[in-house]
């Protein structure tokens, strides 16, 4: 495995988890959770961006 597979599967599994902390959230019984849980989602999409900028430069450099 070399760097742009290790950031590929790394920016899957952060999709995943922002989708499975949104359909959490939808599910939460109560706000407080569901905030919670929102927030995850949102971090987890800034990973997203960042690990995609990322490989994007490495893929641009060679």
């Amino acid at each position: 495995m070399d760097i742009k597979e290790a950031i590929d599967i790394a920016i899957q599994e952060e999709l995943k988890a922002a989708e499975r902390y949104r359909k959490m959230s939808k599910e939460a019984e109560d706000a407080e959770t569901r905030l919670l849980l929102e927030q995850l989602a949102r971090e987890e999409d800034m990973h997203y961006r960042k690990l995609s900028e990322r490989l994007k430069a490495i893929r641009l450099m060679g």
